[in-house]
Order: C-alpha cells, then sequence, then structure tokens
C-alpha cells in the first residue's frame, strides 16, 4: 500500500508519493500501454452499446478511459479513488494517456463499476479468449494445466470487526454462568459462539459467514481458475449456505462447499470458453468427491491431480470387493453385503447402497429400522455397516497417474501459483483497506484485478519477458 489507511492525507504527501512514481513507474508503464497495448481491440461490441446507450446522450467520459483509469490504478496499486483521481489531477500525461479533459469525481468511478458489472465480466472473459493461444505459444505445458482454489474477499460490514464476535462470546460467557454444574462441564463456548453467529451480515446479504483462512468471517465467496503460468482463467462468484451444525468441524464445512463448488464453476468456464483443451487439472484436497473425478475424467477428458481428503477416510475396518464387484463384512470376507437400493440426493451422484448381511429390514411403527444381529459388530452404528458405491467410485484411486508417482507430486506443487495469482488479484484491489460495501462493486473490482493481471501479461508477453509472466513489479520498475 502506498499510504497508511489510518493516515491522514493531504496534498504534500500525494506529491511526494507522486514525484516517485512518475518519474519511473507510470512513465514506464504508460510507455509500455503506449507501445503495445490498445484495450479497443478487446472491448465487446456490446459493452460499447450498452455504454453509451444506457443514458440516451453522449458520455462525457469515453468508455475506454474509465477502463484504463481502473487499469492503471491497480498496475500502480493504489489502493483508492480517492487516490487515483489526486494523481489524475497532478500528472498530465496520466489525463492525456486515459482521454481525461476533466477528471471523473468519485461517484462516477463508483457508478461504473455497479452499473457495469456483467459487461467487464464480458471483457475479462475476452482478455481469457485472446490470451490462451499467447500462454501456448509461451509453455505449451503450463497451458495444459488448469488450476482452481476456493477464496473469499472480505466484505466491508459491521461482523467482520473483531469486537463483534467479541461481544457474542462475552454474552455466551455471561448466559453459561446461569447453567447448573452438569451443563457448565459439557458446554463448548466457542462452538456454541459460532453456532450463534449470523448467517449474513445485516448490511449486505451477500456477505455470508464462512469458515477461511483458518477463521470465521463474512465473504463474498469465489472459485478461481488459473493456467500453470498462474494467469487468472475464470472468476465465478458463487451462492451458499454455511448452514453451521454443532457437530460439525468448521474445516468440514469448507470441504463440503469446495467440493461441490467445482463442477458448477467449470461448467460455466467452458461453455464460455468450449475451445479451451487441458490435460491436467490440480486442485488441493478440498475437490476431493467421487464426482469432480468423473466430470474430469469423462466429460473434458482431463487428468485430476487431487490430493486425497481426510475427511473421506474412516477408522473402521474397511469392506472387501468380491469378484463380483459387491463389497464383503470387513471382518468374513465370505459374507457379500445385500443390496439395498439406489441412494439419490440433489447435488451428488446415485449411489448404490449396500448394508450388512447380518442386518434385518423391518416396520417400526410403520417406519423401517434396521436390526442388527452380530456378536462382533465392526461399528457401533446399530444399522449395522452401511457401504454407498458410487457409479465412478474407484476413480478416487485408480486414477490413470499414482500419487506415489514423482510425476504426480511435481505436477501438485504446480498448484501454489494459483495461490500466489489469488494473492495478487487481492493486492491490486488492497483486499485489507478496501471500504466498498457494495457487492457489486466489490465483484468488479475482483474482475478488473483479473483484468489488470491479463493487460499485465500481454505487455510482458509483448517485451519478450517469458521467465515470470507475473512479474508485474519488474515490468514497470
Amino acid at each position: 500500500m502506498l499510504i497508511s489507511s489510518n493516515k491522514q492525507i493531504t496534498f504534500y504527501d500525494i506529491s511526494s508519493e507522486f514525484d516517485s512514481l512518475s518519474d519511473s513507474n507510470s512513465y514506464n508503464l504508460i510507455s509500455l500501454l503506449n507501445d503495445f497495448f490498445d484495450i479497443r481491440e478487446f472491448i465487446p461490441i456490446s459493452f460499447y452499446k450498452t455504454y453509451y446507450s444506457s443514458i440516451g446522450r453522449n458520455r462525457k467520459f469515453s468508455l475506454e478511459s474509465m477502463l484504463y483509469a481502473f487499469i492503471i490504478k491497480n498496475i500502480l496499486n493504489l489502493p483508492t479513488i480517492k487516490l487515483l483521481s489526486s494523481f489524475l489531477s497532478i500528472s498530465k500525461e496520466l489525463r492525456t494517456f486515459c482521454g481525461f479533459s476533466s477528471i471523473p469525481n468519485k461517484s462516477q468511478f463508483s457508478r461504473f463499476k455497479s452499473t457495469f458489472n456483467n459487461e467487464l465480466n464480458d471483457l475479462f472473459h475476452s482478455l481469457v479468449d485472446r490470451t490462451e493461444a499467447l500462454t501456448h505459444e509461451v509453455n505449451p505445458f503450463l497451458a495444459s494445466i488448469l488450476i482452481t482454489d476456493t477464496t473469499g474477499f472480505e466484505s466491508y460490514v459491521t461482523e467482520n470487526n473483531p469486537k463483534f464476535y467479541q461481544t457474542m462470546l462475552r454474552n455466551v460467557k455471561n448466559y453459561v454462568k446461569t447453567l447448573d454444574k452438569d451443563a457448565k462441564k459439557t458446554f463448548n463456548i466457542e462452538k456454541y459462539t459460532q453456532s450463534r453467529m449470523p448467517k449474513v451480515s445485516s448490511s449486505n446479504p451477500d456477505a455470508k459467514l464462512t469458515y477461511l483462512n483458518g477463521h470465521f468471517g463474512y465473504y463474498i465467496k469465489s472459485i478461481i481458475s488459473t493456467n500453470g503460468f498462474g494467469l487468472v482463467r475464470d472468476i465465478n462468484f458463487y451462492d451458499n449456505n454455511n448452514e453451521l451444525d454443532l457437530d460439525m468441524r468448521p474445516q468440514e464445512i469448507k470441504d463440503k462447499y469446495d467440493a461441490k463448488s467445482l463442477i458448477p464453476a467449470l461448467d460455466t468456464f467452458f461453455n464460455i470458453h468450449p475451445d479451451f483443451k487441458y490435460k491436467y487439472f490440480l486442485g488441493d484436497s478440498g475437490f476431493d468427491a467421487d464426482d469432480n473425478y468423473a466430470y474430469l475424467y469423462e466429460k473434458h477428458n482431463i487428468t485430476p491431480i487431487i490430493n486425497l481428503n481426510p475427511r473421506n477416510k474412516s477408522s473402521l475396518p474397511q469392506p472387501h470387493i468380491n469378484e463380483f464387484g459387491i463389497p464383503t463384512c470387513p471382518n468374513d470376507i465370505s459374507l457379500p453385503m445385500v443390496y439395498d437400493g439406489i441412494t439419490r440426493e440433489k447435488g451428488r451422484a446415485d449411489r448404490i447402497k449396500f448394508i450388512c448381511p447380518k442386518v434385518k429390514k423391518t416396520k417400526v411403527n410403520k417406519k423401517t429400522a434396521y436390526l442388527l444381529d452380530c456378536e462382533n459388530p465392526c461399528t457401533p452404528s446399530k444399522c449395522g455397516r452401511i457401504k454407498n458405491l458410487t457409479v465412478h467410485h474407484n476413480y478416487r484411486f485408480n486414477s490413470s497417474m499414482p500419487r506415489t508417482d514423482l510425476k504426480w507430486r511435481k505436477l501438485y506443487r504446480i498448484r501454489t501459483v494459483c495461490e500466489r495469482s489469488i494473492s495478487q488479484l487481492k493486492s491490486f484491489i488492497q483486499i485489507n483497506s478496501s471500504k466498498v460495501r457494495n457487492s457489486v462493486s466489490l465483484k468488479s473490482d475482483i474482475l478488473f484485478a483479473g483484468i489488470s493481471q491479463l493487460v499485465s501479461f500481454i505487455l510482458i508477453y509483448k517485451t519478450k519477458n517469458f521467465k515470470n509472466p507475473l512479474a508485474i513489479k519488474s515490468l514497470i520498475a
């Protein structure tokens, strides 16, 4: 950040910041943009039509001018629109390049973001289309890798203030004092407080309670895809209802939604870019689900490189599979488990259900009940052992590339470039000091961050600096 968020900004501060910036970074950036980039080549026609027809008269500021201003703000790492306006007022070179005869006020910049969010998404994907061929030219191997990760962009809401949680925690502690001694022994104050937190922010219903980065907060959740360079390919915002249950750990909640988010996000991505082909998919253990493996293998012919998730492991002895593909009793492989129909659940693949061979089904009060008759049960469940097999169950373990293979391990290590790319996007929009309250404006900021990264990649490509395609600081130094 150029200027601390808690420091009072004066004209002298801005001038001194600008003097150091204008002599090198801003001058270099303007030169590069003038020589190697023209935003008009990438703006969809629909964006022009929407921008100029929405008010029924000529715009005071051209579409190209507004877009360039936001791109320059991000690449120069300016934290606020106020500081951008100040730099524009001081620098004639910046104003001339952007095409501003006068400077838009803060509300005009804000209104642009909130009004043209859909069009910014189209511009972003236009740049994704144009940069795909460039990445294959630079390094076909890295371009053949698709990496996906989930993240959250913290909203500027009251509930994200640490004092909000501490107040709730203090109230719960006062409540515990009213309980008897036996109840106090089993009462988990932290867990109960977390379960009582509002599911959404009172001021922004799009900011939902989420467990990310080791703590609870109110975030706009997103699933972001990059290639092996770390160059962003997709930014997908998805909704969720994080119902916190007292018997679920926070990490289990995160994994549950990570696993279910992949297929809808990639469906959207491949619908927009149907010609994109990838050889490998890299994802962390949050995406370790049978449906995800089957989707990648069968629908897109992509090899999944996904780490196994401990949530899918069990301390119980595992059923064996006989020559007919039927699970057998863990304690006696000669006893095949009994087919008990198909389990269908929204958002998941159909599963074939097998139950313990020593269980009898009966009716109790017109409801189906399972009665276990076993001297040495392999599970404490009164229903006996149940095994669900999905049609694609073996994809998780019988992968085309074993997880112990050296190539698998080397590929999986590449996955971290996606995390670094996400960190760069958050740096562009100064997420830790951003005070954007409107969720649409925040999403536009995130899209602008992706657009700025792609513009920077084009500049790096055209200057033949292929070794580090995301080294934006070295680009403008």
